[in-house]
């Protein structure tokens, strides 16, 4: 008979972490567990259960999480070297159910893992350690010696056979990616993943020597945000909808934001959504702030295509998010919900 406790435990799991937005957001991270199932001819066969690609934990359910014949995925270590495309075909040829949600992109690093629950999160802190030069020492000085830390990897299948030869760690730091924690308990998991997170907090917190600004903002005038917007819209280069949001309005206002955003993206959900930096503009001057902004990301994008798969496109040059002094964050997308999405990825890796 079927034990489907671990997926009842790491559904439950997954919607705990899902909730706190320090954790992930908008379908970012991945969760797994691994238990025996019996196939359509009644054998018993060893599985894996992970987040289905984009699916938001907060919302799990059962079907957000397809199994796969773990078998079928561990005797992919064999091979040395794997493109996306022929990872994700021989991923999906292990579903038990072909007709599943498509699985996360991080499947096999799950499967490599031999420990029965295994949680990533993009947690905010975590990231914010691994966010300058010395990311590595931080981690160390936080998390101590028994966490493994792995420079910045676009994930897939060498990321996913690094971190399955870490396994004797208590969990693995992923420069600008998040944690990666494990164990054969689901609430042990979870536990380990709270207490993780809450070290780089203390720790960050340690480092936090400067009193708290008194930060007063003010809104900007109906009229000059009207003002503000349509030169916005003039600027952009297609038809968007414009939303402001004011929980940057201090970062905005900062004399050395330039500086800032040219540390580059602090996540991977950072990177999906906002690409690698916002754009900044003044009241002043709506149109020049944009056009180096185009100007960076083509250069960024021409740079970096050969890493892309063939046939990919820049989906053009416009920003997504755009910090102004005095108003917060403007977003610029095609839907009130993927606006919302922007301005709170925004919120957490601009903070």
């Amino acid at each position: 008979m079927s034990d489907l406790k671990p997926l009842h435990d790491l559904v439950a799991r997954s919607q705990k972490i899902g909730a706190d937005q320090s954790m992930v957001v908008y379908g970012g991270g991945n969760t797994s567990s691994k238990g025996e199932i019996k196939d359509h001819l009644g054998r018993l066969k060893k599985v894996l259960w992970v987040k289905g690609s984009g699916a938001d934990m907060q919302y799990a359910v059962d079907r957000d999480y397809p199994a796969l014949y773990l078998e079928e995925l561990l005797a992919l270590r064999d091979i040395d070297a794997l493109d996306d495309d022929t990872m994700v075909d021989y991923v999906t040829r292990a579903l038990v159910d072909p007709t599943s949600r498509r699985p996360s992109i991080e499947t096999l690093l799950h499967g490599f893992l031999p420990a029965k629950h295994i949680d990533h999160v993009h947690a905010d802190a975590i990231c914010a350690l691994t966010n300058h030069p010395q990311g590595e020492k931080a981690v160390r000085e936080a998390l101590g010696e028994n966490f493994a830390y792995v420079d910045w990897m676009r994930p897939g299948f060498s990321l996913s056979k690094i971190v399955g030869g870490l396994a004797d760690y208590a969990g693995v730091v992923l420069a600008h990616h998040g944690l990666v924690v494990w164990d054969e308990d689901s609430d042990r998991c979870y536990q380990k993943t709270l207490d993780s997170v809450a070290l780089a907090d203390k720790y960050l917190d340690s480092l936090n020597k400067r009193p708290k600004a008194n930060f007063q903002h003010q809104d900007l005038p109906d009229e000059e945000l009207k003002d503000l917007l349509l030169k916005l819209r003039g600027a952009l280069g297609k038809k968007q909808l414009l939303r402001t949001d004011t929980r940057l309005a201090e970062i905005a206002s900062r004399p050395d934001l330039k500086k800032i955003i040219a540390l580059g993206a602090s996540s991977a959900d950072h990177m999906l959504r906002i690409r690698p930096k916002s754009a900044t503009i003044t009241l002043e001057d709506t149109e020049t702030g944009i056009e180096e902004f185009r100007k960076d990301y083509a250069a960024y994008f021409e740079a970096n295509k050969s890493l892309l798969p063939p046939g990919y496109t820049s989906h053009g040059n416009d920003p997504r998010v755009i910090l102004v002094p005095g108003v917060g964050a403007v977003t610029a997308a095609t839907t009130i919900k993927e606006n919302t999405m922007l301005a709170d990825i925004a919120s957490h890796t601009h903070k």
